[in-house]
């Protein structure tokens, strides 16, 4: 068995800290949690490399860059107990990391093959306080459900308005939009049913089909 020791503790402090990661709590998670747990095995050799990788389960899912994950989740503002959503979780890297932070998380796939291997690579990992579901993206699983924070593991075309309707009084939804060529990470809260939103930085990601932009004909 490879050990990534070293190359995990070379991405928490080449990447994260050097790129305004901060929170500590993040950074010991980012520490412990093993990243290549959760990456298709065919690219394990760069788990820790600074790019989106393949997360394990075969559907070809992908895992955001660390740096880009560890600004959205930091954005996130997750305390102890905190209803998190995470938005096409993949194998449930993500998931593991604000389980670590103290949050009650849900994660969210549409592909059951996909949960399975989620389901799995959390056991690998000891996590325990992740819940694994199949349904919609886009609309967010339960309807009832409200989360404190919403993470959204891609780029999304148009601002998901489903996702919002599931915030909490105070919760935040931090999400990828924009184009290929022109896209940054967007911060919405929600107070009092009314949402306010800034950028947080520029960044790119996979784009999730579901909440891609319907071609619109002009005559």
């Amino acid at each position: 068995m490879v050990d990534f020791s070293h190359a995990r503790r070379a991405m928490v402090d080449g990447q994260l800290r050097t790129n305004d990661v901060t929170n500590s709590d993040l950074l010991d998670a980012f520490t412990l949690v093993p990243r290549d747990i959760f990456v298709d095995p065919a690219e394990q050799s760069i788990a820790y490399a600074d790019r989106a990788v393949t997360a394990s389960g075969g559907v070809g899912r992908q895992m955001l860059a660390p740096m880009c994950l560890g600004r959205m989740i930091q954005a996130a503002e997750i305390k102890p107990g905190a209803q998190v959503l995470d938005v096409a979780g993949g194998a449930g890297y993500g998931a593991a990391l604000m389980a670590h932070l103290g949050a009650d998380v849900t994660l969210l796939e549409e592909e059951a093959v996909q949960a399975d291997a989620a389901k799995a690579a959390l056991k690998r990992a000891g996590v325990d306080s992740v819940s694994v579901v199949v349904g919609p993206l886009a609309t967010g699983g339960k309807k009832s459900a409200k989360y404190d924070a919403i993470l959204v593991n891609g780029r999304c075309e148009m601002v998901p308005d489903a996702l919002l309707k599931k915030l909490a009084d105070g919760g935040r939804l931090i999400v990828i939009t924009g184009s290929a060529i022109s896209s940054g990470v967007r911060v919405f809260t929600c107070s009092d049913g009314v949402f306010g939103e800034k950028r947080l930085m520029s960044a790119g990601g996979p784009l999730l089909s579901v909440f891609s932009r319907v071609a619109e004909f002009v005559f």
